[in-house]
């Protein structure tokens, strides 16, 4: 229940069978403590090898972590980089992620370092699903137009492209502010849409849903401009 307490509004767009039984595997990872101690390996090499300085820990009760009100501008947007940088690293050196992102659990304590500690949300990508997000996000970086709508097409919702381009961001993608409403707002349309059944939209969904959102949460509260294109080029040149 406090999975599903957390996913978003438009992840109606699955059966809900299927949205039963991604749910199910949230909650048997999270109970999962091998398992969780192996994804979270997984992660902090992943990170180390794309030089990603965010220390990542066993979840603690008392992580003492800054508010961000407290922070200074400086690092917030710093905090911010390495946040998009952490996503994009994810999604694109491994074939597992923790999804938890949320403000509570991602900051800077009181040494001024990025700390990250996780509660054990994890998720192993089916191959067809992140593939197919994997080319949307790099056929819009690289302006890679065939590439965009492959994965798309791929994920089924490729009668959403202008959606997903306009949540995905106009112009240089340099100066982005993240607003948590206006993701619910996207997903609610494109729902709208009745995406096709066919793509592999279906798989993973909840799981990326609520890494996404957790990650816009994190990123609308520390309330600064992100330079996003860049964040994906480092990550994504380091493959």
């Amino acid at each position: 229940s406090a999975i599903l307490d957390l996913v978003p509004p438009g992840l109606d767009l699955i059966a809900p069978r299927e949205f039963l039984q991604q749910s199910l595997e949230l909650g048997r990872n999270a109970l999962n403590a091998s398992g969780y101690s192996s994804a979270l390996g997984t992660t902090q090499a992943a990170l180390r090898g794309a030089r990603v300085p965010v220390l990542v820990q066993e979840h603690r009760s008392n992580n003492r972590l800054v508010p961000s009100a407290d922070l200074k501008r400086a690092q917030r947007r710093w905090l911010g980089q390495l946040v998009l940088q952490l996503y994009f690293t994810q999604l694109f050196h491994s074939d597992t992620a923790v999804i938890d992102l949320w403000p509570s659990r991602l900051g800077i304590d009181i040494e001024g370092d990025a700390v990250w500690t996780p509660r054990p949300f994890y998720v192993r990508w089916d191959p067809d699903f992140i593939g197919a997000v994997r080319d949307v996000y790099a056929g819009f970086f690289v302006d890679d137009q065939a590439q965009f709508r492959s994965g798309l097409r791929e994920l089924g919702v490729e009668a959403a492209s202008g959606l997903v381009l306009r949540h995905l961001g106009e112009g240089t993608q340099r100066g982005v502010r993240f607003r948590t409403a206006q993701l619910h707002s996207t997903l609610r349309e494109i729902s709208d849409l009745n995406p096709s059944r066919d793509g592999t939209l279906r798989r993973n969904l909840v799981a990326f849903g609520l890494y996404v959102v957790s990650l816009h949460e994190l990123l609308e509260s520390l309330d600064c401009s992100l330079d996003v294109r860049s964040a994906f080029m480092l990550s994504y040149q380091r493959l």
